[in-house]
């Protein structure tokens, strides 16, 4: 996603840098558990993204690139870093 503000696009590429789609992390699923995340999770959005800049921008900016985030995926994980 591209975004003209500077700011918007801090948070998208910030949150992007640290977390993805389930789908693209090792997700089984468990019959009695239900999904299994490898990578951690699941996370939302609007909780990693608020907690991180909502001390730093207005609320109507963090809340776009949230709904945003959203929009992409309701549930994230964490992006699986080379040891």
């Amino acid at each position: 996603m591209k975004y003209d503000d500077a700011r918007k696009q801090r948070m998208y590429d910030w949150f992007r840098e640290s977390f993805v789609e389930p789908e693209m992390c090792d997700i089984s699923e468990s019959p009695t558990s239900g999904y299994q995340y490898s990578c951690g999770g699941p996370y939302f959005a609007k909780d990693i993204v608020r907690a991180e800049f909502s001390k730093t921008y207005p609320k109507e900016i963090v809340d776009e690139v949230v709904r945003d985030l959203e929009a992409e995926s309701p549930e994230w994980a964490r992006r699986k870093v080379a040891a």
